[in-house]
């Protein structure tokens, strides 16, 4: 017998239980093995894509892993020059479906909105899954172009629209 407490279970789809879960920045010490995390979450993505260096130096990513430090999902973004471009959740497929990718697209959302991003922009390929367009939609991403390679979503999180402007209404319905 020990008195080191079990890990804590988590309920995710029915009647399966997980190891619960961190989240973490990561940093370049990280790059190697999240590229691997995207290697296996998008195996049919062109090599460069999943190149961490340049993320890591001008924007950063977050990370969740379980008790054992394994990667489970990750969100990478570097500044863009209306906000942040951000790329899509990677996931390992065997934990896909359990809101690891909502949990990091939520915390990114708040870290944006407390350094004054404006935008947050992400572009998909435009082979895309359906899925994949319908699960940025519920969060708030709007598609704002088409070609004939991507479909980019944006989403408004930060920045001086946020802020009170000459001639607008306030809370208590008074002209400012």
């Amino acid at each position: 017998m020990t008195d080191t407490p079990a890990p804590a279970q988590v309920y995710g789809r029915i009647g399966q239980a997980y190891q619960a879960a961190r989240l973490r920045w990561a940093g370049a010490r990280d790059a190697e093995r999240l590229e691997a995390l995207c290697r296996q979450a998008y195996p049919d993505a062109p090599p460069s894509w999943c190149c961490m260096d340049a993320w890591l130096e001008h924007g950063g990513a977050l990370v969740l892993e379980d008790d054992g430090g394994e990667m489970l999902a990750a969100l990478r973004w570097r500044e863009s020059a209306r906000g942040w471009e951000v790329d899509r959740v990677a996931t390992l497929p065997r934990h896909r479906g359990q809101g690891y990718g909502r949990w990091l697209m939520t915390k990114l959302e708040a870290a944006a909105i407390r350094a004054n991003v404006p935008v947050l922009s992400l572009r998909l390929p435009l082979d895309a899954r359906e899925e994949q367009l319908t699960y940025y939609a519920r969060m708030g991403y709007l598609e704002k172009e088409r070609s004939e390679e991507h479909v980019q979503l944006e989403k408004r999180v930060g920045g001086t629209w946020q802020t009170k402007s000459p001639g607008s209404v306030d809370w208590t319905g008074a002209a400012a």
